[in-house]
């Protein structure tokens, strides 16, 4: 009987706090006297930790080559949360190869990756991100779709068992295991956990759920033919693996020394310090108005949530801007005729009424709760919606066949709040900057 050891990691989202525990057992399992096979399924970079804001990205590779990976594949936190020029050096001190065959890239392995073992055992992988079709031609990637790349890449695949690292989402996945003969999917994306495994027709399923919070461990057995006959899965919760005094100095000095990088540049001083709270939001109001000036786009709406502080301070960091805005969040510009305006305006109001003390996450939100919503340029009276001058503060209703652009976070195109938005004008994602960037920008370029 020839055994195999595949360990696996997926959606860490740089908590960097649970990766002495991770390395430990990815250490200690390699040595075991089991051949091992070793991955990273995606979205390990998340730029909400202020060192891999500070290095963009670059720390968690140093520290994922520690892994002794055999291969990754990415997220769309590295793919869309990282600008073009941030992701194609990314990987450039990477001691092993990312295999991605849906996104052209010039960092990535587009073919499959084979392997053969001590005892002869040809084993296929190939990677498949996300595919985000509105957004990362954008970026400048060029995006193909991964059931076309399947149809294309198996039959080519000249091995004896098919890995697929897949960041697809566990319902692309089970799609995947009705429709393709692969022996193996290893999954992530959708935070999803099979504490034990799964399978759907002959594919066996593995995911480790999120933030480091489990790792995984697949041991397979073959005969002598190169057969399986024999699969345990497991996702192991990190918090039951033994821990030393050591990690937490470790990541804490992770920390530290991402604050102290970003520390480093005063983004601005600001007239005096401006608070956020209810009920005027005077912080929130001021960020509405640099956005809309940055994007030279006269009406623009967030909601307070966005900010997380009470208090925009006088003297204005890059380390500030990070703990302030933390969120993977960009604008987006709207062009609404008025009616379609004054539509997705008041479904934004009504909704906001159920979502503004609801602790929400996804989409990029790293705050904490909704918050009100903060009006630019346009104010909401007794149903209906003026336009407001900014010379004289004056008010003129909005016009139903007159063309308005307005910006709002792209939480709002993405998330399930606000159907009508989804449905109604043209929309156009605003690349690259995440808020807190453009905060910076603006003052940059004054």
């Amino acid at each position: 009987m020839n055994k195999l050891r595949i360990l696996h990691l997926n959606d860490l989202h740089s908590h960097l706090e649970r990766f002495p525990v991770i390395e430990r057992f990815f250490a200690e399992k390699s040595q075991e006297k089991v051949e091992s096979l070793r991955f990273d399924l995606g979205d390990n970079v998340d730029r909400v930790h202020p060192l891999t804001e500070a290095t963009e990205g670059q720390i968690n590779v140093e520290l994922m080559n520690r892994l002794n990976l055999t291969a990754a594949t990415i997220g769309n936190n590295e793919g869309l949360g990282l600008t073009h020029e941030m992701l194609s050096h990314l990987y450039d001190e990477a001691n092993f190869p990312v295999l991605l065959s849906n996104l052209i890239t010039d960092f990535a392995q587009v073919d499959p990756l084979i392997v053969t073992t001590s005892f002869g055992l040809r084993i296929g992988m190939i990677g498949l991100t996300a595919p985000y079709g509105r957004v990362y031609p954008q970026v400048g990637w060029e995006l193909l779709d991964p059931f076309v790349v399947l149809e294309q890449l198996l039959p080519k695949m000249d091995c004896d068992f098919t890995i697929l690292l897949s960041h697809l989402g566990k319902n692309v996945d089970e799609q995947i295991a009705k429709d393709y003969d692969i022996d193996l999917i290893i999954g992530a994306h959708t935070h999803h956990l099979f504490e034990h495994g799964a399978q759907v027709n002959q594919t066996l399923l593995a995911a480790a759920g999120r933030y480091g919070e489990y790792v995984g461990q697949i041991d397979l057995a073959f005969n002598e033919n190169n057969q399986l006959v024999d699969a345990q899965i497991e996702a192991i919760a990190t918090n039951t693996l033994p821990q030393k005094r050591s990690d937490n100095v470790e990541t804490n000095g992770w920390e530290l020394r991402g604050h102290q990088l970003l520390e480093g540049t005063v983004v601005t001083q600001l007239a005096k310090p401006l608070p956020n709270l209810s009920p005027d939001f005077t912080a929130s109001h001021y960020l509405a108005k640099l956005f809309a000036d940055y994007e030279k786009t006269a009406l623009c709406l967030i909601n307070s949530g966005l900010l997380v502080t009470d208090e925009l301070p006088q003297s204005l960091t890059l380390d500030d801007l990070h703990e302030f805005l933390p969120h993977s969040i960009r604008l987006v510009r709207f062009t609404f005729t008025g009616e379609e305006l004054r539509q997705v305006l008041l479904e934004i109001i009504d909704v906001s009424a159920f979502l503004a003390t609801q602790k929400i996450q996804g989409m990029g939100f790293r705050g904490k709760t909704f918050g009100s919503l903060i009006f630019q340029g346009i104010e909401p009276i007794n149903g209906d919606f003026y336009l407001k001058n900014a010379k004289d503060d004056s008010l003129e209703k909005i016009n139903d066949e007159q063309k308005y652009q307005i910006l709002l976070p792209d939480q709002y195109l993405f998330a399930w709040y606000f159907p009508l938005l989804k449905k109604l004008g043209q929309s156009e994602i605003l690349f690259p900057y995440f808020l807190r960037e453009i905060v910076a920008e603006y003052f940059k370029n004054k």
